[in-house]
């Protein structure tokens, strides 16, 4: 088996393919588009229902990016597998780990960008896992939202970086193909037809799933982002999932040792051509490279899957295990009712969906006449955002303020709950051991 083939021969046709129709269709979009937070949702629905074939040309950039990322992790994988990467320069496979990671960031920042219920909560629920990492989470979370929350200036950052990665993907590709060796992966009359071929049937294969599975890889564009109401069951995009997850689960234990292990694989993929330059080509005769890759699959497949399953930890809150009173009880419900944004000013640049951290606010200083002074003034306005005020009442201003206040371990045993199941406690009395 000619092996060069695995650099860039048999998906190339494929890639340049999916690429292009992505790039183009995306320009056509750059026409109609409009990058404020007022008018983006607006514009999108205008493109989806009165341009001529405006909505075929959005499914198909939505699809072509997924797409392109499928088809990249499918090459790597194979390059991985076959061993390609031995007998050619490290800087092709690190060339191609970046090529994944851009087209992930690339469709990510397009996720957003039409700014429907789904694409904003989704975003924030990501950059809440994001924001977990210690030392640079935060920061680089507070860079892409321009503030404490998702607004106009994270938008036009989010719309800017799209086109950057596309940019950044596109001369990648050219790099790629112009510094292969000269000869890698000649081909003769029936390799050529074959991928020809092959090239034919992924793009068939796109134009099936813009037909019948449309939803799949684009924005269904429902109803219009409500900072100030977050609606249940939304999740981030499909390739997150293992990520977002995995962040939850680990990084609330062990911040540090979890950023450390994050580094450590990174590199030791990024460097795999420069440790493991043996001669065997086979994975089962490569020992280190089989264990990092089947734990690394394992590890995505199980995480996606727990995502898929629904497993999200930002559908639950904390609430006293003994008898909470009435208002605390309707505090906690109106906290995940709106997901009370200016709570997570509150509670530090986090921003956990979670709930709130219950030693946050003791660690930050804040008093309770602050913390009460902080939520009256929220009923008027989101303080350093350009967001919608919260049209709350009085009355459940006044209950999320004594919940929050009444959030502290010192003085009582606290439990997680369930949203379905604190959402559907319609009435006040006795929550705990004394609730049947």
């Amino acid at each position: 088996m000619n092996t060069d083939r695995y650099s860039f021969n048999s998906l190339a046709y494929s890639l340049w393919g999916i690429f292009i129709l992505t790039i183009l269709s995306g320009a056509f979009l750059l026409v109609y588009y409009i990058p404020a937070f007022s008018q983006a949702f607006v514009s999108a629905e205008k493109l989806n229902g009165q341009v001529p074939f405006g909505w075929m040309l959005r499914r198909l950039h939505g699809a072509g990016g997924n797409f392109l990322l499928l088809l990249l992790g499918i090459h790597l994988l194979r390059v991985f597998y076959a061993g390609a990467y031995k007998n050619r320069p490290g800087r092709f496979w690190i060339a191609e780990v970046v090529l994944v990671s851009l087209a992930v960031w690339a469709n990510f920042t397009g996720f957003f960008l039409p700014l429907s219920q789904e694409a904003y909560w989704g975003t924030a629920a990501a950059l809440s896992s994001f924001s977990t990492l210690p030392w640079i989470g935060g920061g680089v979370v507070d860079f892409l939202r321009g503030g404490k929350e998702l607004g106009g200036v994270a938008l036009s950052r989010f719309f800017s970086l799209h086109i950057l990665s596309a940019a950044l993907i596109g001369l990648i590709f050219f790099w790629h193909r112009q510094t292969g060796k000269p000869g890698t992966g000649a081909e003769d009359g029936s390799h050529k037809n074959w991928n020809l071929w092959a090239a034919v049937g992924v793009v068939l294969l796109l134009f099936a799933a813009i037909t019948f599975v449309p939803h799949w890889f684009t924005d269904r564009l429902r109803v219009a982002a409500d900072p100030a109401s977050n609606p249940t069951g939304i999740v981030g995009p499909w390739y997150l999932l293992f990520l977002l997850e995995t962040l939850s689960f680990l990084s609330l234990a062990s911040p540090f040792w979890f950023l450390t292990g994050l580094v450590i694989v990174k590199l030791l993929i990024l460097l795999l051509p420069y440790y493991d330059r043996a001669s065997e080509r086979s994975l089962l005769l490569r020992p280190f490279s089989l264990v990092i890759g089947s734990g690394l699959l394992v590890l995505a497949l199980y995480f996606t899957f727990l995502g898929m399953a629904g497993a999200h930890y930002g559908e639950r809150v904390v609430l006293a295990v003994q008898p909470a009173s009435a208002q605390e009880i309707r505090g906690a419900q109106v906290y995940l009712e709106k997901n009370c944004a200016f709570c997570h000013q509150v509670f530090g640049k986090e921003g956990r969906r979670e709930g709130p951290d219950m030693a946050v606010v003791r660690e930050r200083g804040r008093s309770a006449e602050w913390v009460q002074r902080f939520i009256m003034n929220a009923r008027l306005y989101q303080p350093g955002t350009t967001m919608p005020k919260y049209e709350l009442p009085l009355e459940d201003l006044e209950a999320l303020r004594v919940y929050l206040l009444s959030l502290d371990p010192a003085k009582r045993k606290f439990g997680i709950v369930d949203r379905s199941v604190l959402l559907e406690y319609g009435s006040f009395g006795v929550w705990g051991d004394e609730k049947k």
